[in-house]
């Protein structure tokens, strides 16, 4: 898994995960109830009550058996059967970003579905979508 820049992502450094096309943003967290703690994910947009930087994310070991320090894609997904998200490489070229990818939410015994957004109670969410070809595609870039 590249970012924009070309390196591989490495395990400890922190990431902005942006969507690439016109009018897309960078994926945050935020408490969009009366909660302590964030319980959203959300993505900024063009909008200026949505405009943002986003919440850098940090790749880390599952396990101490794990090794390397970047992220490598096996058989075009990052993680194996057992877990929760995934990052799959697209063919896609975005306003000439090539390293593009789409995340897939993949619980337990489930088939993995592909992230997409929705506009959900006013906030720009990131949802699981059913069809194959609705997603969000997104790059990373080193924050």
């Amino acid at each position: 898994v590249y970012d924009q820049d070309g390196n591989p992502l490495r395990i400890g450094e922190r990431y902005i995960i942006k969507n690439p096309l016109l009018g897309g943003g960078a994926v945050y967290l935020d408490n969009i109830g009366n909660l302590q703690c964030p319980n959203a994910v959300l993505q900024h947009m063009s909008i200026p009550q949505f405009l943002g930087k986003g919440t850098p994310v940090m790749f880390v070991r599952k396990s101490e058996s794990d090794y390397g320090d970047v992220l490598v894609v096996t058989g075009g997904n990052v993680g194996n059967e057992n877990d929760i998200f995934k990052i799959k490489k697209t063919d896609l070229v975005i306003r000439g970003m090539k390293n593009v990818y789409k995340l897939l939410h993949c619980p337990s015994h489930l088939q993995c579905k592909n992230i997409g957004s929705n506009f959900k109670n006013g906030y720009p969410r990131l949802v699981t979508v059913h069809d194959d070809k609705d997603f969000i595609p997104f790059v990373f870039i080193k924050a």
